[in-house]
This record gives structure tokens, C-alpha cells and sequence, in this order.
């Protein structure tokens, strides 16, 4: 008991100034909220400053199971950012990602310009993907916490928890949140299940309160069955997509856009992964329609809804990416040397990186000298899979969870609060703005520290 009572005195230090509150979760359930000044890799302890203590203490870092950062951060604007998504430790699922612009890239490594450490050079051989995105005007990304959306049942906590920058429900009761849409917009998340795909996803919806669609758009996913439908201001209801994919077969986790044109000559779009389900188009929804989008389980089995993004959409849909047509782009670069880069608008190129300079890549292919804008490439193949290294899974690792989604694992060197100093196979060493992360997680190898459960694990 004395643990719980610590915690409730501890957490109750409001620190004032320029100083940064941080607040430590140990396994015992002990939290401590204060100021960290600094932190010995070697010795295992961080020193921490708190209106609730007399002095600065050391604290044992063997039982840390956490630090939660307060605090906020925005990435400055860009022309485009890349994500490098890192080969897994040893026999763990998750994995690194790593944001930036991508400066540099060729058989060795890949270069990211990123505002919260720099330019951080990896180790290609550990990278599985290097996918790039256009930087558009952003309507919702998170999620960042339970605040702004509502549940059907009226009780947001009894139904709903948030961790890991996710929302995970507790019962079958769904989540909803107002979003204002254009009429060109694009709607994109990931949905993790734990035994199968049952879920509905609602969009222009009329009501924040419900559970089934009255006003707008139904995405149905059950098993391996996906189903659209509309139902329109006139009480009309219209099918848009049925359809059975193999997609959904042996997974656990799925992301899922719409693209959305909201005028009647537009033409709208839902993919799952890479697979293009179906169209519709001649449908006028820029009026008569709500602002709600709902997150809803059809079990009793949990789901949990992360990497929501908004953002506008021009209107140009993304080719499907599909067996054959993989198979032919193979076939025709067949004995060319140099990278295969696919393009935002389907097109694949192959040929040798000279550079990247002020946003354009300049390729040399056996076509001649190509340059294109970086923010029109979609990815590169990294080749082989099987063929990728490993990080070695160091006894000083942590986790540390960007606010804008993803983690990275280093060997922690140093940390004073605002900074972190951490080495890695992938990028060897660098310094991270602490403000760049949500929280950072201790002892990540570690088997017998109890992490609480879903507050900490999905």
C-alpha cells in the first residue's frame, strides 16, 4: 500500500518555469512526476527534481517501466516526408519507423533530413521500406488521446482507452469524432483485431450517438467480406461495394483509405493495404450529409484504431498494386541495374541515383537522365526481405513513441530532460529533441516487468 500512497503524493508536484514535467511509471505502479536532469546508462539511475521532494534524487531505473514526456510538438511544413520502417529485433513484431525528408539514398543507406535530430544516415540493409508521402493540408492526424471524441454509449472511458497513440475499445460500443470534410478529401487508418476482422467504419455521418449508419456511409468489414453503402438525405440507400478479399486472410491488422470527391462528377475510392475494393461515382454528397466518423466493433472482441489521418486529396487515384501487374514491372526491369522506384500515380522507373537536391531526385537509367520531384515517388524496393539484417537487442534499449506516430529503439546514452543521446545499428549515433516524444519505455527486453496490460501492450 505504502506504493500507491508515494504515487498520490509524488504526482501531485506542478512544476513551474521552463522546466519539462515528466512523470515515471515504475512496475510496482509507483509514479513520480517532476523534472529529469540527468540520466547514467552505467550505473542505471535518473535524476529527477520535483516541488514534492526536498532536493534532487536518483532513482533506480532496473523497475522504470516508463517516462510520459508532457509537452507538444509540430513537424515544421515540407513538400513531402518519407517513412523508413526498420527490420524487427530478433523474434519481436513491432518495428521502428523513422520520419524525414528523404535527402539521400543509394545501395549503402538512405538519408533522412528530420527536424527533431537532424540528418540521420541508415543502414539500407535494415531497412524493410522506404515509402513517401506529399505533404497536404492535414484536417485530423492522431489519434492524441481520448479528447474530441464521444462514444454511443455517453461514457467515452467505460467504453474506450487510449495508449500507444491508439484508441482500443472495451466494448461494442463505438467511437466517434466531428471532422469537417471537403469536397476532395482522404481518409486513412490502420484497424488491428485480435481473432478476426468484424468492424464498420462510418463517414459523413449525421450522429454522433449510433452504433448504424442513419445518414451517410457504411464501411462493413467481416472476415474476409468487405461491404460499402450509402445511405443518402432522402433515406435512399445505395451498395457501393461487395466484395470477398483474400486480403484480409491471415491478418491481424489492416490499413484502410478513402478517398472521398464529394461533387457528383467525382469518382471515390477504397483501398485496403495496396488493393484497390471498388469505386462509385454520379452521387452529389456535398450537401444533406453530417460531419461524424464512427470506429465501431461488431464483437466482443477488441479492435484498436491508430494512424488516423485526413488530409486533402487532388483528386488523382493511386494505380492498385496487384500480382501481375508486380510480376510485368519485374519482367520489364529484368538485368537493369540501379533502384525501382514506383510512383504516386502507378508508374514504376528504374535506373541509378545521382542525387537529391532541393526536393528532386536525379536518376540515371538506361532511358537517359531523368529528374523527378520527391514528393511524386510513392516507394523504392529494397530488395529481398530475407536478405535484410537484424539490430541487435542491447541490454540499454528503449523505446521511445513519437507524438506523430511510431517509435524508434536506441541504446540510451544520456538524457537530461530535453534531449536524448542514443546509439543504434541502424543510424549508429544522434541526439533526439525530447519533444519529439510522448513517452519513452524502459527495460524493453525485459520478460518479467509487469507492463500493466493493455495500458501498455496491444
Amino acid at each position: 500500500m505504502k506504493y500507491f500512497y508515494l504515487s498520490a503524493i509524488l504526482a501531485t508536484g506542478i512544476l513551474f518555469g521552463d522546466e519539462t514535467s515528466s512523470t515515471l511509471t515504475f512496475d510496482d505502479r509507483t509514479n513520480i512526476t517532476g523534472s529529469i536532469s540527468s540520466f547514467d546508462s552505467k550505473q542505471k539511475t535518473i535524476e529527477l527534481s520535483s516541488p514534492a521532494l526536498i532536493g534532487k534524487i536518483n532513482l533506480n531505473t532496473k523497475r522504470l517501466i516508463e517516462v510520459s514526456l508532457d509537452g507538444e510538438s509540430t513537424s515544421p511544413e515540407s513538400d513531402h516526408y518519407a517513412i523508413a520502417t526498420i527490420n524487427h529485433h530478433f523474434n519481436s513484431k513491432r518495428q521502428d519507423t523513422i520520419r524525414g525528408r528523404l535527402v539521400n539514398l543509394n545501395d549503402e543507406s538512405i538519408t533522412l533530413d528530420t527536424w527533431y535530430a537532424g540528418e540521420l544516415t541508415l543502414k539500407r540493409s535494415m531497412v524493410t521500406a522506404l515509402d513517401v508521402y506529399p505533404q497536404s493540408p492535414s484536417f485530423y492526424d492522431g489519434p492524441n488521446g481520448l479528447d474530441g471524441w464521444v462514444s454511443s454509449n455517453g461514457d467515452i472511458e467505460e467504453d474506450w482507452s487510449y495508449a500507444d497513440r491508439s484508441l482500443i475499445s472495451k466494448t461494442r460500443d463505438g467511437i466517434a469524432r466531428e471532422v469537417q470534410l471537403p469536397d476532395r478529401s482522404m481518409i486513412s487508418c490502420q484497424v488491428e483485431w485480435k481473432s478476426s476482422a468484424y468492424f464498420h467504419i462510418m463517414f459523413l455521418s449525421s450522429k454522433s450517438d449510433t452504433n448504424y449508419l442513419r445518414n451517410g456511409y457504411s464501411l462493413n468489414v467481416r472476415r474476409s467480406y468487405v461491404q460499402l453503402y450509402r445511405t443518402g438525405p432522402d433515406n435512399t440507400r445505395s451498395d457501393l461495394i461487395n466484395k470477398t478479399t483474400t486480403n484480409l486472410r491471415n491478418r491481424e491488422k489492416a490499413t484502410i483509405r478513402i478517398y472521398l470527391d464529394r461533387r457528383k462528377e467525382g469518382t471515390s475510392a477504397v483501398f485496403l493495404e495496396n488493393e484497390l475494393l471498388g469505386t462509385w461515382t454520379d452521387l452529389d454528397d456535398t450537401k444533406g450529409f453530417g460531419d461524424w466518423l464512427h470506429f465501431v466493433p461488431q464483437n466482443s472482441q477488441p479492435i484498436k484504431v491508430s494512424q488516423i489521418s485526413i488530409t486533402q486529396w487532388d483528386g488523382t487515384l493511386p494505380v492498385a498494386e496487384d500480382e501481375k501487374s508486380k510480376s510485368a514491372t519485374e519482367d520489364l526491369f529484368q538485368g537493369m541495374e540501379g533502384q525501382t522506384i514506383l510512383l504516386a500515380n502507378g508508374d514504376s522507373i528504374r535506373g541509378n541515383i545521382d542525387k537529391i537536391e532541393k526536393g528532386k531526385l536525379y536518376l540515371k537509367t538506361s532511358l537517359g537522365e531523368i529528374d523527378l520531384p520527391v514528393r511524386r515517388m510513392s516507394s523504392v524496393s529494397l530488395g529481398d526481405l530475407e536478405t535484410k539484417a537484424e539490430p541487435r537487442m542491447r541490454a540499454g534499449d528503449v523505446r521511445a513513441w513519437f507524438r506523430e506516430g511510431g517509435f524508434i529503439t536506441m541504446d540510451l546514452l544520456t538524457f537530461d530532460g530535453k534531449s536524448l543521446h542514443g546509439s543504434s545499428q541502424v543510424f549508429d549515433k544522434a541526439t533526439f529533441d525530447a519533444s519529439a516524444f510522448s513517452k519513452i519505455e524502459f527495460n524493453v527486453w525485459d520478460p518479467d516487468l509487469d507492463r500493466f496490460g493493455s495500458n501498455f501492450e496491444w
